[in-house]
């Protein structure tokens, strides 16, 4: 079984002000990979994610 989910992108936003840059990329399953470091937020999202994730 496999679970996919497709997202629309409705905006984006750049702060010029800012000096520092990072990339962050959710993985999806409450995980997030910040510049490289992976950050568990899955107790944070939880009531944010489909049942069964």
């Amino acid at each position: 079984m496999h679970n996919i989910v497709v997202l629309e992108a409705v905006a984006a936003t750049i702060d010029t002000t800012r000096q520092e840059t990072c990339t962050v990329h959710a993985v999806g399953d409450g995980t997030f990979i910040v510049d490289g470091l992976k950050m568990d937020r899955k107790k944070m999202m939880a009531s944010k994610l489909p049942s069964g994730i």
